[in-house]
């Protein structure tokens, strides 16, 4: 989905930034990107959202780099990966699917919102209206591994925050929030 988005801006002309944690499958989208598109201002910047010292140094180089952000699509995430903890002490797919996004978007939001009119956009899935809320999720307690059922906890997670981003900017005239469900 996210290589789909990024071609679309692209043929916007619009400036991206592809968010990537491979830097050799990012190349290849921004390679292609360019190549269909013709639009030269894509660039590569290498974040690992599972860690938060990777999103926290991902989003300095952001702030450093970028006078305006129009637009954050927070679209990384992962399904069925096995129990596993990140250094950080989360269990893997939240870290990946609902705390790195979250962060992300918190870091941002004050160059988002200088940049009105801007775009917070979470891609979720249908498959949160079974997911349940237990914060001793995040630190991998109480999970069962079957089929999708910790990914489904982590799209609720992201309804729920982008919703409660949504109400407390309303009425700024600043952001809209987009859910896309897929």
């Amino acid at each position: 989905i996210g290589k789909f988005i990024a071609l679309d801006f692209a043929r916007r002309g619009a400036r991206v930034i592809l968010a990537c944690r491979s830097e050799s499958r990012g190349k290849a989208a921004l390679n292609e990107i360019q190549q269909i598109t013709g639009n030269q201002d894509i660039h590569l910047r290498i974040v690992d959202v599972s860690s938060m010292d990777s999103v926290r140094a991902f989003a300095k180089r952001i702030l450093e780099e970028e006078k305006v952000l129009h637009i954050l699509v927070n679209n990384a995430a992962v399904s069925g990966l096995p129990k596993q903890m990140t250094k950080d002490g989360f269990e893997a797919s939240f870290a990946t699917n609902h705390l790195g996004p979250f962060l992300l978007t918190n870091l941002l939001l004050d160059l988002i919102k200088r940049s009105a009119p801007a775009r917070i956009v979470t891609v979720s899935s249908v498959n949160h209206k079974r997911g349940k809320v237990d914060f001793t999720h995040f630190h991998g307690q109480n999970l069962v591994y079957q089929m999708d059922q910790v990914y489904n906890h982590t799209k609720l997670h992201n309804i729920i925050c982008t919703n409660e981003l949504a109400r407390r900017l309303q009425g700024t005239g600043r952001l809209e929030k987009w859910i896309i469900v897929g």
